[in-house]
């Protein structure tokens, strides 16, 4: 069991937590009962795996794949974790190679910062049936924050990265729509692939984005309304063009 929390192994997990960590060791972290959940019913196999002593259920997950689980005390779990009551268990996976867009219905999140907004965004896609993909600022969805407001999905979803949506989007035929607060055109369900641009809640799209796709569009609020949180809005523009 591990109960040194400046344990060589602990530490390397922690700088996880950061994108030059992530970005260094190609690794993140899945956590909790629904990141088991989402491993076993994926070809994700994780590098390492920490859990509480007497977490029956990992320490099977882990034996049936042939990987021998670390124990660790509550204070290193804790340690380990960003979040402040974690229950455990803790696993360490690759991250995989960035995909591109490809001819289905994508929601690309453009400069959204929330990496809590991120992980809703790609859950309701999968949900719904839809890729995901990022651009310029938007909140790393492979960081640990964004995995859990994911529950797991991320491990299943087609989710790319792109350089410019406009022509990425463009290149594969799918009709860009850009998502406005105000003076855009009503949604309607598309027979189609589109691909959904959505901004963050700050700032919204830029100016080039908005103009260059061919569509932008609006959903209707009641008066007094400014503005709908980022993935609130995202999930109801996905379920209404779908």
């Amino acid at each position: 069991m591990i109960t040194s929390t400046s344990n060589p192994r602990i530490r390397t997990v922690r700088s996880l937590h950061t994108a030059k960590g992530r970005k260094q060791a190609g690794r993140t972290i899945l956590e909790g009962p629904n990141g088991r959940e989402a491993l076993a019913t994926s070809d994700t196999r994780p590098t390492d795996i920490f859990l509480l002593e007497g977490d029956t259920e990992t320490a099977a997950y882990a034996a049936s794949l042939g990987i021998e689980a670390t124990v660790v005390s509550e204070a290193v779990l804790q340690s380990a974790s960003d979040t402040k009551h974690p229950l455990g268990p803790l696993f360490v996976i690759e991250v995989p190679e960035a995909s591109t867009i490809r001819y289905h219905r994508t929601v690309c999140l453009v400069d959204v910062s929330d990496p809590g907004n991120v992980g809703t965004i790609v859950r309701t896609a999968a949900a719904l049936g839809w890729d995901a993909a990022t651009f310029g600022t938007t909140s790393d969805p492979w960081s640990p924050k964004a995995l859990r407001a994911a529950a797991g999905v991320t491990l299943r979803i087609h989710l790319a990265i792109s350089h410019d949506p406009l022509a990425d989007a463009a290149s594969v035929g799918l009709t860009t729509v850009a998502l406005i607060v105000d003076g855009g055109e009503a949604l309607r369900e598309g027979s189609e692939p589109s691909c959904l641009l959505v901004g963050s809640e700050a700032h919204g799209l830029p100016d080039a984005i908005v103009e260059g796709a061919n569509m932008a569009a609006t959903i209707p609020m009641a008066s007094g309304t400014e503005s709908l949180n980022a993935a609130i809005a995202a999930a109801l523009a996905m379920h209404t063009l779908a």
